[in-house]
C-alpha cells in the first residue's frame, strides 16, 4: 500500500541540492472567527485556563502566505484554515470546498469528488500542494483527487485563470494547499480526532504528532477510514426505461477504505527556509453495479453485506515527495520547488468476452484498465525587492510525465510529456492606495504517444466478413502521435484599497494544451457508458478572460462581489457525433472537438455581526456558458445556488467560548440549461446543522464537532454526480461527529 521506497532514495538525492519556499509571513486569520489551527498554540491556551470551569473562543493571527511564490494575482481569492475543513468536513476535500461560492465539486459516491471553479473542472483547475502541480488521471468523470483533508492547514483558492504563474493546467483557477507557520516555542504536540457518519457508517480516526526543537519541526499524520455502501431517500431508480431496485436504500457496491500517511520535516535559520514532505494517499472504492456496462439486474440484489467491496472498482495509490527550500538574501528570495509523483489507478470488473474467442489474460484476468503515471516537476522562482515600490518575480518551471496503460480494455495509450515555461511578473505600487500588477509567460510543451493495433478486434472484424482494408483502420486503435505545442498568456490588473474597501480588475489571456486522452483515446469507458475518441487536430485552448471584485469590511459587515466574463476561441469538450460505434456493447461515438464559447458569471456574499454572540451570512453564486458555435450550453454546466447560514456562540467566559450552533439552508436552482444527451436536474432546498463543543475531562480536552446533513432526507440530483446519468438520487441524511483531542508535551 504505502511505496516510500520506490521512489525516496532517488529524490532524497535530489533534494539536497535542492532550493525552495517556505512561509513567508502575511496576515491571516482563520475563517468564521474559529480556533487557530495550530494545535500547539490551543494546546497551550487550553493548558493556561485550568483555572476555568468553561473553555472559550481563541481567535489567533498566524502568518502564512497567500500564495506558494508569493506573487498576488488581483484575481479573487479566499483563502481558509484548518478548522474550516474540521466545521464543514463534507466527507473529501473537494466536497468541502463547496461551501464556498463559486466552488462546486464533480462527485463519484461519497468517497471521491474533485473540484470545480466557477464552472470549470477536470484539467482546467490545478490544485498546487506546496508548490507542486498534483498531477493524476484528472480527466476521468469518475476518477476523484487524492487528498488527506485532515492534512490540509491552509488553502487559498484562486477563483480565475493562473496560467500565467501555473501553466496550462490552471486556465480554470487554482486550489493551492499551503504549510502553515512553525510555531515559536520548542515542544511536542499533535491531536487524535475520531470521525463517525451515520448514512454510509464510516468510521476513522486521524492522527498527528509533531515535535519543535530549535530550527526543526517534524510533523507526522496518518489517516484511515472505512465506509459501507451509501443511502439513498429512494426504493428504485430508473435508468433508459431500467427500473432497478435499491434494496434497503442502499446504493449497492459504494462501499471504500481510504489510508492516508505523510510526513515532513523543515528546517528555518535567517537565510534558509528547507522542508522535505512525503505523503501517500491510498483509496479503494467501489461502483455501482448498474453504472458500469449494461445494467444487469442480477448484481443489484442484496449479497448480505454492506461494507464488502466487489467489482467493478477502482483503487488508486498516489505517492508524493515534495522538497521546498528558500534562500533569503538583501533585497530578495530564491526558491526552488521539486516534486517527485507516482498515480497508480486501477479498475476491475470480471472479465467479460467482447468477442467470441477473446482469451482470458494470463495475469489480472480481471484488470479492466490500468494507468501508471510517473511526474517529475522542478519550479523555481527568484523574487526581488518585495517590499519595496517596485517588485518583481522571475519564474522557471519544467515537468516530464510518463504514463503506462494496461488491462484487457483499451482506452488511452501510453504516452510521455515534456513541458517548460517562464514568467515575468512586475508589480508596481502607484501609491499606498494603489497598485499594478502585470506579466507575461511562454511555454512549450512535446506530447508523444504510443500506437497500438487490436490484434483481437482485428480477429473479430474479420470473422464478420469485413475486407482488410476495413479490418486494418479500425483494429489501429490509436497511432503514433509527436505533437509539440507553444503559447503565450499574460494579464494586467489593478488593485485599489481605501479605508474599509478593496477594488480590483484583471484582464489577460491564458492557454490549455489538449491531453492525451483529448488527441488519442479510442475505447469503451465502461464507467461513462460510451465510447471516446481522441482528435489528433486539437490544438491549444485560448481564454480571454476580464475578472473584477469589490469588497466591503468593517467590524459589522463584510460584502464581497465578484463577477467575471470569458470567452474561449477554441474550448475541447467531448461531443456525441451521431455514429454507431463497432465495438461491442459501445453505442455511439463521442469525440473530443472544439468550438467557441462563453463564460460569465460571479458571487455576491455578505456576512453580518448582529452583536458579539449572533451572525448570519448569506451568498448567490450563477454562471452562464454557451457553445456559440452549436448553440448548446456546456456539458456539466454548473446550476445557480445560494446559501444562507444563521449561528450562534455562547458568551466567552474565561479565554473562550464553549459552544457555537449554526443552521444552513442551500437552494440549488433547476439546471434546465443543458447539453446534447444530458438531462435537465430539477431544483432542491437542503439544511444543514452544525454544532461545537468545547470542554475538558481531567487533564484532556475534546473539542466536538457535530453536524446533520440534508436534515429532511430529501431526495434531490445532483447535476454534476457521476451517478446523475442513473437518475440516482444523493446522499440522505447524515449525521456525522468528529471528536479532536489536543495533546502536548507541556
Amino acid at each position: 500500500m504505502f511505496r516510500y521506497n520506490k521512489i525516496i532514495v532517488v529524490f532524497v538525492a535530489i533534494a539536497v541540492c535542492c532550493v525552495d519556499i517556505q512561509v513567508f509571513g502575511r496576515s491571516f486569520v482563520d475563517t468564521e472567527g474559529q480556533l487557530p489551527a495550530d494545535t500547539a498554540r490551543l494546546s497551550d491556551t487550553i493548558a493556561a485556563s485550568k483555572t476555568a470551569d468553561k473553555l472559550s473562543e481563541v481567535i489567533v493571527e498566524a502568518k502564512t502566505q497567500l500564495s506558494h511564490n508569493n506573487i498576488i494575482m488581483p484575481v479573487t481569492v479566499e483563502t481558509i484554515g484548518k478548522n474550516f475543513f474540521i466545521r464543514k468536513n463534507s466527507g473529501n476535500f473537494a466536497k468541502t470546498l463547496t461551501k464556498i461560492p463559486g466552488m462546486s465539486s464533480m462527485d463519484i459516491g461519497t468517497g471521491f469528488s474533485k473540484p470545480v471553479i466557477r464552472g470549470l473542472g477536470f484539467n482546467r483547475v490545478a490544485v498546487v500542494d506546496k508548490g507542486i502541480v498534483q498531477q493524476s488521471q484528472q480527466w476521468g468523470a469518475d476518477h476523484g483527487l487524492e487528498i488527506d483533508q485532515y492534512d490540509v492547514d491552509n488553502v487559498s483558492i484562486h477563483k480565475g485563470p493562473m496560467s500565467l504563474l501555473y501553466g496550462s493546467d490552471a486556465i480554470g483557477g487554482v486550489v493551492e494547499i499551503l504549510p502553515s507557520a512553525p510555531p515559536k516555542d520548542n515542544g511536542f504536540w499533535g491531536d487524535v480526532s475520531l470521525i463517525g457518519k451515520s448514512n454510509n457508517d464510516l468510521l476513522g480516526t486521524s492522527v498527528s504528532a509533531n515535535i519543535k526543537q530549535n530550527k526543526w519541526l517534524l510533523k507526522a499524520r496518518f489517516t484511515t477510514q472505512y465506509y459501507g455502501d451509501y443511502r439513498i431517500p429512494a426504493d428504485t431508480i430508473v435508468y433508459l426505461t431500467w427500473q432497478m431496485p435499491i434494496e434497503k436504500r442502499r446504493m449497492k457496491n459504494t462501499a471504500g477504505r481510504e489510508h492516508n500517511a505523510s510526513i515532513s520535516a523543515t528546517y528555518n535559520s535567517d537565510k534558509l527556509a528547507w522542508t522535505l514532505y512525503v505523503s501517500d494517499v491510498y483509496a479503494k472504492n467501489g461502483f455501482f453495479p448498474g453504472s458500469h456496462g449494461i445494467p444487469d439486474l442480477s448484481r443489484l440484489r442484496d449479497d448480505g453485506s454492506y461494507r464488502n467491496i466487489e467489482m467493478p472498482y477502482s483503487s488508486v495509490n498516489h505517492f508524493k515527495a515534495i522538497s521546498n527550500t528558500a534562500l533569503s538574501f538583501d533585497k530578495g528570495k530564491l526558491m526552488i520547488d521539486v516534486g517527485v509523483q507516482q498515480n497508480d489507478r486501477r479498475e476491475l470488473s470480471k472479465f467479460h468476452t467482447h468477442y467470441s474467442d477473446q482469451p482470458l489474460p494470463e495475469t489480472n484476468p480481471d484488470l479492466e484498465l490500468s494507468f501508471l503515471l510517473n511526474t517529475l516537476t522542478i519550479n523555481t522562482h527568484l523574487l526581488m525587492n518585495e517590499d519595496s515600490k517596485w517588485t518583481y518575480s522571475v519564474g522557471i518551471s519544467s515537468e516530464i510525465q510518463q504514463n503506462s496503460v494496461g488491462g484487457y480494455s483499451f482506452l488511452l495509450p501510453e504516452f510521455k510529456r515534456y513541458a517548460a515555461g517562464a514568467y515575468w511578473v512586475n508589480k508596481l505600487n502607484i501609491c499606498s492606495h494603489l497598485s499594478l500588477l502585470a506579466g507575461i509567460r511562454y511555454d512549450i510543451a512535446r506530447l508523444t504517444t504510443k500506437g497500438f493495433y487490436d490484434d483481437i478486434f482485428a480477429q473479430y472484424l474479420a470473422k464478420q466478413g469485413y475486407n482488410a482494408d476495413f479490418v486494418a483502420k479500425y483494429a489501429q486503435r490509436a497511432t503514433d502521435i509527436a505533437k509539440t505545442f507553444s503559447d503565450i498568456s499574460g494579464s494586467v490588473g489593478l488593485v485599489y484599497r481605501r479605508a474599509y474597501q478593496t477594488w480590483r480588475v484583471n484582464i489577460g489571456k491564458s492557454f490549455r494544451y489538449p491531453l492525451a486522452n483529448e488527441l488519442a483515446s479510442n475505447g469503451i469507458h465502461h464507467g461513462a457508458f460510451r465510447h471516446e475518441q481522441g482528435n489528433p487536430n486539437l490544438l491549444p485552448e485560448q481564454s480571454y478572460q476580464l475578472d473584477a471584485g469589490y469588497e466591503y469590511s468593517t467590524s459589522k459587515w463584510n460584502i464581497s462581489a465578484t463577477p467575471f466574463v470569458s470567452y474561449f476561441s477554441n474550448y475541447i469538450f467531448l461531443d456525441p457525433t451521431g455514429e454507431w460505434s463497432i465495438l461491442p456493447h459501445s453505442g455511439q461515438i463521442y469525440r473530443y472537438r472544439q468550438a467557441k464559447v462563453w463564460l460569465a458569471g460571479g458571487e455576491l456574499s455578505a456576512r453580518y455581526s448582529f452583536n458579539a454572540y449572533w451572525s448570519a451570512s448569506a451568498s448567490i453564486d450563477y454562471i452562464y456558458n454557451l457553445n456559440i458555435t452549436d448553440g448548446y450550453p456546456l456539458p456539466f454546466s454548473v446550476p445557480a445556488k445560494t446559501a444562507l447560514d444563521i449561528g450562534y456562540s455562547s458568551p466567552a467566559n474565561g479565554i473562550c467560548r464553549n459552544y457555537s450552533v449554526s443552521v444552513r439552508a442551500d437552494y440549488i436552482f433547476a439546471q434546465n440549461r443543458i447539453a446534447r444527451n444530458e438531462e435537465p436536474t430539477p431544483a432542491t432546498m437542503l439544511f444543514n446543522l452544525s454544532a461545537n463543543a468545547f470542554f475538558s475531562l481531567g487533564k484532556f480536552v475534546f473539542i466536538t464537532d457535530l453536524q446533520i446533513q440534508n436534515i429532511m432526507n430529501t431526495a434531490y440530483l445532483n447535476h454534476l454526480s457521476f451517478y446523475r446519468k442513473l437518475n440516482a438520487p444523493e446522499p440522505g441524511r447524515n449525521i456525522q461527529l468528529i471528536v479532536r483531542i489536543p495533546f502536548n508535551s507541556k
